[in-house]
């Protein structure tokens, strides 16, 4: 982004000759004020304070090679940025600080120096660099403002010198500052000030409101000098008026509650000030809606979804239309497979052995997922709306990851099949193991262990189910074993000695149940860069239709390497099954193929690997049987 230099006039000196210090505004916030680079705003977070205030230089008018002390705290307040700044222990620092503590000083205002981008007349970042000490201020609150007081002598009028050829007065104000010496004598100094907006004859020196952030060399403002004279008319008799306060004196008196420190007026003046006023009830704004909500947009939902279980798999983007095939090679034949081929041979000319082998072909599957709507088009042709547009459509697609991150889980459920009993973990005197903890590690070893083609997986995900991960964040360190690593947190995940655990459904509720399994076992992929959006126009009914279509294909490479550790539910009547779901009936163990509710009575027991619908034949679940 393109940036200019800006130096903007702040607020009132606040000095102190004991330890040599002056604290005020630096940069207020919300006011538009005339800088180096004409009127700019800033709003509160967007000049960032520098961590180390000391890199901070302070300077007279604006001039770096003038130095005369550093910044030693910067803070945010409502108003703005404050700054507390020491003063150089030389004579260029002594007469800074004497002519900041003088009521009659040339330089007590303090002007924020740092590199910013604009847009629309507003400042877009920075950081704070340095902070000058100089004449008068470039905003509003720049202005002493104080109520009057009778007593006070005249001491001199400053004005703002907005008397330059060419130049459109905009705006201007009078107000009027008390201070008290040593001795306790009053004065008042009144300020004339003028705000005006100078034609710029140089194209590279405009700027309309809209345009895009231009690189500017900016020099530093020419800070205005105090004009001495005869004192002043009484400033009371000009401000007099039998009907109330001035205006001068009312924002006095709101700066001086509001913020004494930057005014150092007396608060119990201010407050007789205010308590002249008139009372304004709420009932003022009831009658033209004047009094507006404030508008925070979309509210905060939750934190958004993250997908668990299909990055446990391997996940990529070799989708197809045809989809993934590949086989597998086994010994044997399909009827009669064999663990091995080969056997130990005599010699000598005798027969060896001999056998054959078959083949099994695996083939990907494809799920669709889609959802659309037939909008209005005034939500896309008019300003206005057009958030909550894209916030719904931004629900869809969350509803996107969910759906395929739940299918992930079934998939894992379904690869798992039947479960395997817990075994009765060897007692340990002085420990007792918990279940769950016996389950976790027992699925490692599973799936680690030599299966019947004699190889070897390595595992690398654990899912638990609610019961089961409750056990193991409960689990004390003293009573996991030694040589195993094993941790669990309140943020439903943790590790078991390497692998990722998670907490997901099992498809086992009542009891503790964990799935060990390999990343390489299921391939997930998708299209890349997510779901296709589609926008089409509807010109008969004025409407925009927009459609999201997603697809996740799953190829299941190596079942083997999955395994469940737990035991299946007793079936129960009339029940919602998901896909993967577990259930007992007598000696029969069954997986849901078909999310659905079950019937009032147990279905005929089908063959070991056939299926059977359970309830109504359209919405009724159907299950696989496992054994």
């Amino acid at each position: 982004m393109n940036e200019v230099d800006i130096q903007i006039e702040g607020g009132e000196v606040l000095a102190s000759l004991d330890d040599r210090t002056v604290t005020g505004l630096v940069v207020p916030y919300g006011e538009k004020g005339r800088t180096n680079v004409g009127l700019l705003e800033v709003e509160a977070g967007v000049i960032r304070i520098p961590a180390d205030p000391g890199v901070v230089g302070m300077n007279v008018d604006h001039d770096r090679f003038d130095p005369r002390g550093y910044a030693t705290r910067l803070w945010e307040t409502t108003a703005g940025i404050m700054a507390s700044l020491t003063f150089a222990k030389t004579p260029e620092g002594d007469a800074a600080l004497a002519d900041a503590r003088n009521p009659q000083g040339k330089r007590r205002r303090l002007s924020g120096e740092y590199r910013t981008g604009i847009k629309n007349g507003k400042a877009t970042g920075g950081t704070l660099t340095g902070v000058a000490l100089v004449a008068r201020g470039a905003f509003p609150s720049a202005m002493v403002l104080a109520a009057d007081t009778p007593d006070a002598v005249d001491e001199e009028v400053v004005t703002d010198p907005a008397d330059d050829e060419g130049s459109e007065v905009v705006s201007s104000d009078r107000s009027v500052g008390v201070y008290t010496d040593e001795d306790g004598n009053k004065y008042r100094r009144v300020y004339e000030s003028k705000t005006t907006v100078t034609p710029i004859t140089e194209p590279a020196a405009e700027a309309a409101p809209d345009q895009e952030e231009s690189e500017v060399t900016a020099s530093a403002i020419v800070p205005a000098t105090q004009r001495g004279g005869a004192p002043a008319a009484p400033a009371a008799a000009e401000h007099a008026s039998p009907k109330g306060p001035t205006t001068a004196e009312v924002m006095a008196a709101f700066a001086a509650v509001r913020f004494p420190h930057l005014t150092g007026n007396a608060v119990e003046d201010a407050e007789g000030v205010l308590a002249a006023l008139n009372a304004l009830t709420t009932d003022l704004a009831e009658g033209g809606e004047v009094a507006r909500p404030q508008w925070l947009g979309k509210l905060y939902q939750g934190i958004d979804y993250e997908r668990e279980y299909i990055v446990l798999g391997t996940l990529g983007t070799d989708i197809t239309l045809g989809g993934k095939q590949g086989w597998t090679i086994h010994r044997g034949t399909e009827e009669a497979p064999k663990n091995s081929l080969g056997e130990e041979w005599a010699g000598n000319k005798t027969e060896i052995a001999s056998g054959v082998g078959f083949t099994r072909g695996h083939k990907s599957s494809l799920l669709k997922w889609a959802f659309g709507a037939d909008i209005a088009r005034e939500f896309f042709d008019l300003p206005g709306a057009e958030e909550a547009i894209e916030a719904f459509f931004a629900l869809v697609l969350e509803d996107h990851l969910i759906w395929s991150d739940q299918k992930a889980l079934e998939v894992w459920r379904t690869v798992a099949g039947l479960p395997v009993e817990a075994e009765a973990y060897p007692d340990v005197e002085g420990h007792d193991y918990p279940t769950s903890l016996g389950m976790v590690i027992q699925g490692i070893l599973a799936v680690k262990a030599k299966k019947k083609d004699k190889k070897r997986d390595k595992p690398t995900f654990i899912i638990a189910n609610d019961i089961a991960f409750k056990e193991l964040i409960y689990t004390p360190k003293d009573l996991i074993p030694e040589n195993v690593k094993f941790t669990a947190s309140t943020d439903w995940q943790g590790t078991g000695d390497g692998l990722v655990l998670v907490v997901g459904d099992t498809g086992v509720y009542s009891t503790p149940s964990v799935i060990v399994g390999s990343g390489k076992a299921v391939q997930f992929d998708e299209l890349p860069g997510g779901p296709l959006k589609i926008d089409a126009l509807d010109l008969a009914k004025g409407g925009i239709d927009r459609a999201i279509h997603g697809y996740l294909q799953v190829f299941i490479v190596r079942a083997e390497a999955v395994v469940h550790v737990g035991a299946a539910d007793a079936r129960a009547n009339a029940t919602d099954y998901e896909v993967g779901d577990l259930a007992k009936a007598a000696a029969v163990v069954y997986q849901a193929v078909r999310a659905g509710k079950s019937g009032g009575s147990v279905p005929e027991a089908p063959a070991v690997g056939e299926t059977v619908v359970d309830g109504n034949a359209e919405t009724g679940v159907i299950w696989k049987r496992l054994v």
